[in-house]
């Protein structure tokens, strides 16, 4: 057997997935222009949520998968062309050889992420829930919300301190609600 017939051009030419890591910011930018120049299906999830900034609140859309985005393609048909996009640093593989991704695991994924290839995240806290302050002096405590206290973008929470049980406020960004991510909710059954 020659070393050619060993490469991945000769052993598959199936219409399959493929993970293509990209330069760092520019899963978006990469995706559009292996769909619009290459006419490639590719699926690039991205993760929208509230992240606190000076002015307060905003909204941010990041990559679900940060430096990779999915394309599926005919190897021998269609490599050249997206190793030449911009954006684009190398398709993942091992040996010299691209890692193929089955059909089913791109379908689950598929699954969570709404119109437009985007889950939004939204910290929808409610009386009862327990959170974990994730900053501030009480960092690494576990408490319940009392209230919630949306025009100020804080909430109230009960916390035991010195013997007894207080109620303080904190900022909804200082939380972390204890829910199973949507992500991981088939991964358990």
């Amino acid at each position: 057997m020659s070393a050619q017939a060993n490469t991945p051009e000769f052993q598959n030419n199936d219409l399959v997935w493929y993970c293509i890591k990209v330069r760092p910011k520019q899963e978006g930018m990469t995706a559009r222009s292996l769909r619009t120049d290459v006419h490639l299906e590719v699926f690039a999830p991205s993760l929208r949520f509230q992240r606190s900034r000076g002015k307060g609140m905003m909204w941010v859309t990041e990559a679900l998968f940060p430096g990779y985005v999915f394309a599926r393609f005919h190897f021998c048909d269609a490599m050249r062309h997206v190793r030449a996009t911009r954006g684009v640093s190398n398709v993942v593989g091992f040996g010299g050889v691209p890692s193929v991704l089955p059909d089913n695991v791109i379908a689950d994924l598929r699954i969570f992420v709404a119109e437009g290839e985007t889950v939004t995240v939204q910290a929808d806290v409610a009386p009862g829930d327990e959170v974990s302050l994730v900053s501030g002096v009480f960092s690494g405590i576990r408490a319940v919300v009392t209230r919630v206290l949306p025009a100020r973008q804080r909430i109230a929470i009960l916390l035991e301190l010195l013997g007894g049980v207080r109620e303080i406020e904190v900022s909804i960004a200082d939380i972390l609600l204890d829910r199973v991510h949507p992500l991981t909710a088939n991964a358990a059954q």
